[in-house]
This record gives C-alpha cells, sequence and structure tokens, in this order.
C-alpha cells in the first residue's frame, strides 16, 4: 500500500537520518515537509526568514534522495512574497504552505491572503494552510476553517488543505460539506476515536489525507487514526495515498525513487516494551464530555481480553466532575465486583480539596485497588503544602495513587470547565518528596517523564500515553531509562483501546507494525 505523509516539518539537520527511518519503520513512502523557520518558528517571519526556511525544506528534499517533497512557506504580509513564490516553483516545490500569517497582525484583515491563492491556482499549485478550532481566542494571524471554505468557494479551480481539519474537528463538521475543493488532513491533533469515520462520513475518503505533523507528533499515532479505523480498505488506501498522489501529482516515477532511497537505510534494532498485559489509563462509562463506545463493564473487559490486557485500572468517567464522587466510586466497585472478573481493577476518585476527603479515603480502601488524583482537570497543585496529609494518609494505608497530569487536548479542553496546565516542575517537585507509596503519573509529557525517571525512585511509574505521541519520545526513553518504569496507558475512550499499544509495538518493534 502506499502511503503518503502530506504534512510534517523539517527537523534539524542531526535528525534527518532519524526522521527517515522513522518514515521507513512506519511504512511511509513519501513525506511533504515545510519549515516554518530555522531559528524558531516566528508569527509573522519576514523576508529572510522565509528565504532560510525555504531553502532549508529544499535542502531536505535534495539530501533525501527522493523521499521528502517540499512546499514552499510563505507570509502573505511580505511585500516580495510574489517573487518567493516564483524562485521556490523554479526549484522544484510542490505547493504552498500558509501558517499563522494570514491576518494583519494590527487590523485582523486577510485581505493579503487571496492574492496569494489566486496565484496558487493560476499555477495549478495546492495550498496547505493551517487551521484550528481553539477554545482560546486565536493567534492574531491564524484562520480557522470557515475562513478557508471562503476561499474555496472563491477560487473553485484550487485545491486547498485544511490543515488539522480545524483540529478541533468537531466543530469543522458541516462546514466543508459543499466545497468539493478543500480536503483536510488528519494530522496535529490527539489520536482521537472516531475522527477518520466522522470526516469520511463527512467528505469522502478522497477529501481526507493522512499527516503525521512529525515531528510535533509521531508518524504512528496519527496512522493509528487511518489504520484502527472502521473503515473499509479502499477507503484506508485513499487516505494514506491515493488521494495524495492527485493532489501532489507525484507519480510513478516518484515513488519508485523514494523507495530505493528506502531500501539503503540500516535497519532499525529493536526496542524493549513496556509490559503490555495491563493498562493504566482507562475510564469506565462515559466521561462527561464524551461517551464511550464500550459503556457496559462486560463489554470492556471482553475487548481488554482480547487485546491481551490482563489487568486495567479504571477510574470512573462519570466521576470526574461529580458532586458526590464517593457514591460514584461506590457505583463503579459494585459493578466491578458484579462481573466476577478481575481483570478490572477499580480506583476510586478522589479529591484532596474536599472537606471530606479522609472519609471517602476510608471507604474507598475498602472496595478500591487504588485512588486517581486530578491535579489537572480539578485545578490544584500537587505540591502545596495543605495536600501533605492527604497523601501520607494514602502512603500509611499503602493505597495506591495514580496522578492525572493531563487529559485529551488543553488546546481544545471543554468549553465551561476550568482545567490547569500541569507544569513539568510540579511533577518532579512533588515526586521528589513525596512520601513513599505506589504511584502511576498519568498523562505527562516527555519532558516530564525525562525528569520524573532521573529521580531514581523505584515507586513510581509512567504511562506511555504522551510517549507514543511524539516522534522518537518512546524509544529515547527507553534508550536512557529502560522500559521497567513505564506502563501502558490506553487513554480510553478518548483514544481507540487499541491505539497506544498497537504503537508502543511499531515503535518498539518495527516488523510488528502490520498487527494490529
Amino acid at each position: 500500500m502506499t502511503v503518503i505523509d502530506v504534512h510534517a516539518h523539517v527537523p534539524a539537520a542531526s535528525q534527518w537520518d532519524e526522521f527517515l527511518r522513522e518514515m521507513r519503520d512506519h511504512g511511509i513512502d513519501l513525506t511533504v515537509v515545510s519549515s516554518l523557520g530555522v531559528n524558531g518558528w516566528p508569527q509573522f517571519p519576514d523576508s529572510a526568514q522565509i528565504r532560510a526556511a525555504n531553502e532549508q525544506a529544499e535542502e531536505f528534499s535534495r539530501y533525501t534522495g527522493g523521499r521528502i517533497l517540499w512546499l514552499a512557506y510563505l507570509n502573505p504580509q511580505n511585500d516580495d512574497w510574489p517573487e518567493e513564490l516564483t524562485r521556490c516553483v523554479a526549484r522544484g516545490c510542490r505547493g504552498i504552505k500558509l501558517w499563522i500569517s494570514l491576518r494583519d497582525p494590527v487590523t485582523g484583515s486577510l485581505e493579503r491572503t487571496p492574492p496569494v491563492l489566486k496565484r496558487a491556482q493560476e499555477l495549478g499549485l495546492p495550498v496547505l494552510i493551517h487551521t484550528f478550532h481553539r477554545t482560546d481566542p486565536l493567534l492574531p494571524g491564524e484562520v480557522s476553517v470557515p475562513e478557508v471554505a471562503a476561499w474555496g468557494r472563491q477560487f473553485p479551480g484550487l485545491t486547498l488543505i485544511a490543515a488539522h481539519a480545524g483540529c478541533n474537528w468537531r466543530q469543522a463538521l458541516g462546514i466543508l460539506r459543499d466545497v468539493p475543493n478543500v480536503l483536510v488532513d488528519i494530522c496535529g491533533g490527539m489520536p482521537e476515536a472516531g475522527m477518520v469515520e466522522a470526516l469520511i462520513d463527512e467528505l469522502g475518503a478522497a477529501r481526507v489525507l493522512y499527516g503525521s505533523d512529525a515531528l510535533g507528533r509521531s508518524f504512528c499515532s496519527q496512522l493509528a487514526k487511518v489504520r484502527l479505523a472502521a473503515i473499509t480498505d479502499a477507503e484506508q488506501e485513499e487516505i494514506l495515498g491515493r488521494a495524495a498522489t492527485r493532489v501532489f501529482r507525484i507519480t510513478e516515477a516518484d515513488l519508485a525513487a523514494a523507495r530505493q532511497a528506502a531500501a539503503s537505510l540500516s535497519a532499525t534494532p529493536w526496542a524493549a516494551l513496556p509490559d503490555m498485559t495491563e493498562d493504566h489509563f482507562l475510564f469506565a462509562g462515559d466521561m462527561p464530555f464524551q461517551r464511550s463506545p464500550l459503556p457496559e463493564l462486560a463489554d470492556l473487559v471482553a475487548a481488554l481480553r482480547q487485546l491481551g490486557i490482563r489487568r486495567a485500572f479504571c477510574a470512573s468517567g462519570p466521576s470526574l466532575y461529580a458532586f458526590d464522587m464517593a457514591a460514584e466510586n461506590r457505583l463503579l466497585a459494585g459493578a466491578v465486583a458484579a462481573l466476577g472478573d478481575d481483570c478490572l481493577q477499580p480506583l476510586a476518585t478522589l479529591l484532596p480539596t474536599a472537606y471530606n476527603w479522609r472519609e471517602t479515603l476510608a471507604e474507598a480502601r475498602q472496595a478500591c485497588a487504588g485512588g486517581i488524583v486530578f491535579p489537572y482537570l480539578h485545578d490544584w497543585d500537587i505540591r502545596e503544602p495543605q495536600f501533605r496529609d492527604f497523601f501520607a494518609a494514602c502512603a500509611d494505608a499503602h493505597f495506591p495513587l495514580w496522578i492525572n497530569v493531563n487529559l485529551h487536548d488543553y488546546r481544545i479542553r471543554s468549553s465551561g470547565t476550568s482545567p490547569r496546565r500541569t507544569a513539568s516542575a510540579e511533577t518532579v517537585d512533588f515526586l521528589a518528596t513525596a512520601p513513599v507509596n505506589a504511584y502511576v503519573i498519568q498523562g505527562a509529557a516527555a519532558p516530564q517523564v525525562q525528569a520524573g525517571l532521573t529521580l531514581g525512585r523505584a515507586d513510581v511509574r509512567f504511562d506511555i500515553s504522551r510517549l507514543v505521541d511524539n516522534t522518537g519520545a518512546l524509544r529515547n526513553m527507553i534508550a536512557r531509562h529502560g522500559a521497567e518504569r513505564l506502563v501502558l496507558g490506553s487513554e480510553f475512550p478518548i483514544r481507540d483501546l487499541r491505539t497506544n499499544a498497537a504503537c508502543a509495538r511499531w515503535i518498539c518493534q518495527p516488523k510488528c507494525r502490520g498487527s494490529h
């Protein structure tokens, strides 16, 4: 199957070979890249910064012997964009990339962007446009899917790609249905379950493209959106490669050259896997903001068993924002007990800011495998002195704790909730002095995991959900610290139950890429 990544970025030269091996290991034949800057990514790059970025993209493409195609990065606010585009076309760019300089930074006007699109239409070049639907206001020069839809109607002969499908892709549904020359790519967001199926229902597979947003995201976590989706083989082939060959005019000769270049790369050694038989990051029942595809515990257990999971430490989805968390804990523990299957291990949701946390903890100890706390969702700092008694009480009771420092994607968090970004220093400072217990940290990004593991505590483990989602993070962490203090975490039902386990295998054992 032909696989073409339509949206990635140029890494530092020291990472070029790693980038190419990652492509090869995940079965990617060609990748279309853009550079957003050589020294940082300024929001409104000047002409010299644009020139340097495009020269970097062109150089990377030449280095790879045909495995990388590149887009001309333009800032419509610069008067000399026509000259830069002409130069890039002469040097072989396959399209145009527009990022977050589409509006005038002072007035917010979009008037300087349509001339770029008009020229692209004349040249027959596709245009990839960053689109985002943030919970917070857009960045000064940023646009969303409705602006791209309007441009699609204004320039019907132009192929536009709404990058990230807006990231909060649910808010893109309905906007592009009647604009056939506007496509979407699926990259940049978390590997959420249901995204690809919804976009196919909305647009058809021919208007949905695979992209990774590497190195910001991993190739595999974005591939998992397609490979694990409930779609036909023909739809998968369309999204992974066929549509891209039409959009970027990729020939069989292009693909043959790319595959020949890939064959010369050295093999990637296998890496040790974390324990794939326990899941430490999942929720039973519906979430407050998302329904579960497996709301019945018996169905969840059956799915876990099918994946080879012998134990899964699960929290109650309905408990996250419940007034009476103790009642939700009782419901979960009772339902698990009624199953008579020890696969599910219930975790009691605890709130150290609550007046009755001692009573809730005492009850939870009788029926639950441990407790889970949410400094991220519930907006409290685990380092604060007023919570020391809580952590000491859990340790004295030998009551293990799962600490959630991130859930879903903060940029598109549910409006009306007030999660607070958990800084890496909070987690590391807490772990440096926390009483001895058993801790699993959920949702930690690579810098948090790296700093936490460096402390050398045998009673602390980290789930891999964010490590599989960023290029190289899991392999690099295992190379530095081994796999013993890393655990599987699926982040179900936000992600497909299979995604993180499959990604870990694809990353650590490349020849397992074909197995789900």
